[in-house]
């Protein structure tokens, strides 16, 4: 029943989900804006500069401009994660937690902007430059040496990226892969482009090479199973996105990937009810999407409480969201089922 119907809820939302915008239901729409230094006060620019929501999720990005300042706008009300990205430079990661919630909202006022400085400390002399650790993992240091033709193609990529000018940006950064064909940052932001434009097919080797040049890159992982994924390679996609999960275990989007992936293979349907599960719980309730496909995969193990359950805060949090009356329609059919199992044990 309803097989057309979640085939076609399912394809749509699998084009949005990995970089899906921040809740849009809280009314003050707010601005976080700062600046990125070294310790002895230089600006950094052309660094890229990640918004994430409380569940480590992604949802925007910036690139520092001359005097290494950057800004987030029309964000909605609540708690972000400001994460500035090193690249090939010899400094680590910083995040920096922002509670963006503006004192005039509950009046009925607008937004507010929420400043924050960022000081980038230079790496370890027994660590190099890159670190892709996320927050309570130990931190995994990769380093590059780049060449400045290679470096200027790369920076001039990420200028036209800020500028929302992505055939410039593309024609630079493969332009610094040819100059540099390891050059990890640029194989992987490039490759990340592509499964962003749907253009999985270029994505994949870009993504592929950037995991050889460095095994411990996340977001190449992630981007890769993405790619895979959508071209068909599930059992590829399958070991990139474990991978992505291993390698950052608080990315909600990551989880819900990899449950999605698992969720045709009977045999790995309680690896992927646990991978929703734990997207789920970090989520809350900023991907609605993965308690569909958790209700989903509950039905077909007989759990029909928590598939009810399920498609229930579905509807709660996704009130834009059709086919209403048919989920509530499951969602009875579930009870009975759920009442009728009761009652037999």
């Amino acid at each position: 029943m309803l097989t057309g119907f979640l085939e076609m809820v399912l394809t749509a939302a699998i084009t949005v989900v990995p970089f899906s915008v921040a809740p849009s239901s809280v009314q003050a729409r707010n601005t976080i804006e700062g600046r990125v230094t070294t310790t002895d006060h230089r600006p950094l620019s052309e660094l890229r500069v990640f918004l994430q929501n409380d569940a480590y999720s992604q949802i925007a990005t910036a690139y520092t401009d001359g005097a290494g300042r950057f800004r987030f706008t029309n964000i909605a009300s609540g708690i972000y994660y400001v994460q500035v990205e090193p690249g090939t430079l010899a400094y680590d990661r910083q995040t920096q937690r922002v509670e963006a919630r503006a004192f005039n909202e509950r009046r009925g006022g607008g937004g507010e902007v929420f400043r924050v400085e960022i000081v980038l400390k230079a790496s370890e002399p027994s660590k190099t430059a890159r670190t892709d650790a996320i927050p309570g993992n130990e931190a995994i240091h990769f380093y590059q040496s780049v060449p400045e033709p290679a470096k200027k193609e790369y920076t001039n990529g990420v200028k036209s990226l800020s500028k929302n000018d992505l055939k410039a940006a593309m024609t630079s950064l493969n332009r610094a892969i040819q100059m540099f064909p390891d050059y990890y940052d640029a194989l992987e932001l490039l490759g990340t482009e592509y499964v962003k434009q749907k253009q999985y097919q270029p994505a994949l080797p870009l993504l592929a090479h950037a995991l050889e040049v460095n095994k411990d890159g996340w977001r190449a992982a992630y981007s890769l199973g993405i790619a895979q994924f959508e071209s068909g390679q599930r059992s590829e996609a399958v070991r990139s996105l474990r991978r992505a999960v291993e390698l950052n275990p608080n990315s909600a989007n990551t989880n819900m990937w990899l449950g999605l992936t698992l969720a045709p293979d009977p045999e790995a349907r309680g690896e992927a009810i646990q991978a929703l599960e734990k997207a789920v719980t970090l989520a809350k309730d900023s991907v609605p999407m993965a308690y569909f496909y958790l209700g989903g995969l509950y039905s077909k193990n007989n759990q029909f409480r928590e598939a009810a359950n399920a498609f229930e805060t579905l509807l709660r949090i996704a009130p834009q969201i059709g086919e209403r009356d048919k989920l509530k329609k499951l969602i009875e059919e579930y009870r009975q089922k759920a009442k009728a199992q009761s009652n037999n044990n």
